[in-house]
């Protein structure tokens, strides 16, 4: 094989097995339910998400606001449990008279951002053209009194689905393929 198609091949495979970590090679995670994160402005709004720290390693949570978001910013340092994941609660109800709108949620280590998506804070007073709806609150209290009809109604519910954004990290793959491609480079310079 001619030297320069040798090192053609070496630079696609290295490139195919190492795509992913131009992107980012912490391995953190923020985890949602549906197409994008959304906090409701309420109590008990959780946060899910892993990290590649150790347990015991304490990171920061922050979710503050962007945009036309009414501005504000709320964090809290927790530690980080088994296999680098934590949970984290927010009370958000007293931004629920603000605008809501785009918020930016991210976790931080040793006053570094090591990553953040964005998300929506669901309020009271959404902009205009919003297709989502403030969180109701009931004030109905439930009925003690047994119903005597029956009802044929049946309720099913399933799981919320984990579509978090997950960042690839340098994995033993990509390490082994730029370590054949390396070698496949001193050889060709060689001959």
């Amino acid at each position: 094989m001619h030297p320069l198609r040798q090192f053609t091949v070496v630079f696609v495979l290295l490139f195919l097995v190492t795509a992913g970590v131009a992107t980012a090679a912490n391995g953190s995670v923020i985890e949602y339910s549906g197409d994008e994160l959304v906090l409701d402005a309420a109590t008990d709004q959780q946060i899910h998400g892993t990290t590649p720290f150790e347990e015991g390693t304490i990171v920061g949570v922050r979710v503050k606001s962007i945009g036309d978001t009414h501005p504000f910013l709320v964090s809290k340092a927790i530690r980080v449990g088994e296999n680098g994941t934590f949970v984290v609660s927010f009370d958000l109800d007293e931004l629920a008279p603000l605008r809501g709108g785009p918020v930016e949620v991210s976790i931080r280590h040793n006053e570094s951002e090591i990553h953040s998506i964005e998300g929506v804070l669901v309020t009271n007073n959404m902009p205009d053209g919003s297709t989502l709806s403030p969180p109701t609150t009931s004030t109905e209290r439930p009925t003690t009194e047994p119903t005597t009809e029956p009802t044929t109604e049946t309720t099913t519910t399933t799981p919320p689905s984990s579509s978090g954004f997950e960042i690839p990290g340098f994995g033993v793959l990509a390490a082994a393929g730029s370590i054949l491609a390396l070698g496949v480079i001193i050889r060709v310079t060689r001959d």
